[in-house]
């Protein structure tokens, strides 16, 4: 008797083992590739996204390079009108003037340069 139990509960599990992996098994895999495909889609989404954002922060760096670029080429033309040969001339002339003549110290006597060897 125990053995005829024994046999029917061993084929009543083969029976449902066959039913799982002929219905159910096949079944739970195409969850799990339509799950796979829905996460790809996803991820793919996100990725678009964050590239966009780049691109955008790209744009805007490249705005900012073409402000600084307006900013520096403005202060040119207004350094340029203002330099004249006549400006540079004279601010010369100031800078030899200024070389030629020697430091003044505190006291107001010239500081002069002097070589000292120091003896070991």
């Amino acid at each position: 008797m125990i053995i005829k139990t024994a046999a029917a509960f061993i084929t009543t599990i083969g029976l449902i083992l066959v039913i799982f992996f002929a219905f159910g098994l096949p079944a739970i895999l195409r969850y799990q590739v339509r799950a796979d495909h829905q996460n790809k889609i996803i991820t793919n989404e996100l990725k678009i996204q964050q590239i966009e954002q780049l691109v955008k922060i790209k744009q805007q760096e490249a705005l900012a390079r073409v402000e600084e670029a307006k900013g520096t080429a403005a202060s040119q033309e207004i350094i340029n009108e203002i330099l004249t040969d006549r400006y540079l001339q004279n601010e010369a002339i100031q800078a030899q003037l200024q070389m030629a003549s020697p430091p003044i110290g505190t006291n107001g006597i010239p500081l002069v340069k002097t070589k000292v060897k120091l003896i070991k």
